[in-house]
């Protein structure tokens, strides 16, 4: 359900979901796995609880957010549209994120668009709270220095994706992280902006063996 505050779509308020739900499971610890806000999100959480989180895994996302992609995504969020069919809605995102995915084949497009929209008594609408324009903007006109924050990098095991045609992770940012907390890890995917889907062979193979070798280190006690 939507939040009848969109306010509340902020990550503190969304970062104590989390732990409701990781408790509701009964999940004492884990590895973060966030794209963009789920990335502060889990950095949030690393500082809350760090017995609890095991591994970020930080997808085009640091502490400083490129102002060039939060102006593009605050141009987007929260627009009222609609689809006739699963083309339509296809070709839709195509012209709003063919930068960020240049390589997207029309199966991509399609596969995007089913996850993006929802089917609304057979018109095709956004599937999330237009709303969430309303919190996007708070943000934009406060930013928070995340630095200070981002210092728990320096004992969580920490793997950094940048799509290499982002315009919210900056090349500029991620060679800071690296400089202030060099123990990170870093994989850069190519013919991707904000964010990588995760789908990508380099992501794939980034996280995959990321994750193998903490929980390597985790059976090891290390």
């Amino acid at each position: 359900a939507y939040d009848p505050n969109p306010l509340n779509y902020n990550i503190i308020k969304q970062t104590q979901d989390m732990w409701r739900l990781l408790d509701v499971l009964d999940v004492a610890r884990c590895a973060v796995v966030g794209t963009s806000m789920g990335g502060l999100m889990g950095v949030l959480m690393a500082n809350e609880r760090p017995d609890r989180i095991g591994a970020l895994v930080l997808n085009d996302v640091g502490p400083e957010v490129d102002p060039r992609g939060l102006a593009r995504i605050a141009g987007y969020v929260g627009v009222d549209v609609s689809a006739g069919d699963w083309g339509e809605a296809a070709a839709q995102l195509k012209i709003v994120h063919a930068q960020a995915f240049p390589t997207y084949s029309d199966e991509d497009w399609l596969r995007l668009a089913r996850a993006t929209y929802r089917d609304d008594d057979g018109r095709l609408v956004l599937d999330y709270d237009p709303a969430l324009a309303v919190a996007l903007g708070q943000m934009a006109k406060a930013p928070l220095d995340l630095w200070p924050a981002f210092e728990v990098l320096r004992h969580t095991p920490t793997l950094v994706l940048r799509g290499a045609l982002s315009d919210i992770l900056s090349e500029t940012t991620l060679a800071e992280m690296k400089r202030r907390f060099p123990a990170i890890e870093t994989a850069i995917v190519p013919d991707r902006g904000h964010a990588p889907d995760l789908g990508e062979p380099e992501s794939l193979r980034a996280v995959a063996d990321f994750l193998a070798t903490i929980e390597i280190a985790e059976q090891m006690g290390g």
